[in-house]
């Protein structure tokens, strides 16, 4: 019965490892700085994974015509700023709602629901919540804000349904990670959206390009290992 009993223990531990190492190798160590606000941790930098939580590759689209490639496909994708990489090393990459429901978070991470984004905001003190969730920087026409929270959110603007870009350094947009409820034949998903001091939830289609802020609650269990 001993020998069985250490039979089971060192299956257990193989078919752990087994797993664990499944997932090493299908999603690439990401980390980032982070912040608590109440009873969040949110990471302080927009996401800029380039691979799904399975392992494959994001798309990158380069152009106009290859974001509204992949919309037509309804394939996920994401882009920079432009096109331009270097926006990237602030701003993160703007994903599309296909990619964002295919699954993007990080191990150990999700994305943030509407409620996750009421309670931040509640956190932040409701009022002009904006000033103290914008950083210091890259907000256009004296709109910075103070960053009392830590949160640290840019105005990496979005891109259109037409493949143009708006709205860098005056707005800033995130997904929600789950669905809009409202009656549009071609699904869609939530977002937060933060401009000037004000910010709010919008529903929106699938189409637009916006960055990602990942986030998970304090004391949640989690597989581990975990950053």
């Amino acid at each position: 019965m001993r020998n069985g009993n250490v039979w089971v223990g060192f299956f257990t531990a193989f078919l752990f490892i087994s797993l664990a190492s499944i997932v090493a190798r299908s999603q690439p160590a990401y980390n980032a700085p982070t912040v608590v606000i109440g009873r969040q941790e949110w990471m302080t930098e927009n996401l800029s994974v380039d691979h799904y939580i399975d392992g494959t590759p994001i798309p990158e689209a380069k152009s106009m015509a290859e974001w509204k490639s992949y919309d037509e496909k309804r394939m996920g994708c994401y882009c920079y700023y432009d096109d331009d990489a270097n926006y990237g090393r602030m701003y993160g990459k703007l994903y599309n709602w296909y990619a964002v429901r295919r699954g993007i978070a990080p191990h150990c991470w999700r994305l943030p629901t509407r409620t996750d984004f009421d309670r931040l905001v509640a956190y932040a003190g409701a009022a002009n919540a904006g000033k103290k969730l914008k950083a210091k920087h890259s907000w256009s026409n004296d709109w910075n804000g103070n960053n009392g929270t830590g949160f640290t959110a840019f105005a990496g603007g979005c891109r259109n349904p037409s493949g143009t870009f708006s709205f860098i350094g005056r707005e800033g947009f995130w997904w929600t990670g789950e669905p809009r409820k409202t009656g549009n034949d071609r699904g869609a998903g939530l977002y937060f959206f933060i401009n000037y001091d004000d910010n709010c939830n919008y529903d929106v289609s699938e189409d637009f390009g916006f960055s990602v802020r990942c986030m998970r609650d304090v004391g949640e269990a989690v597989p581990q290992p975990c950053p």
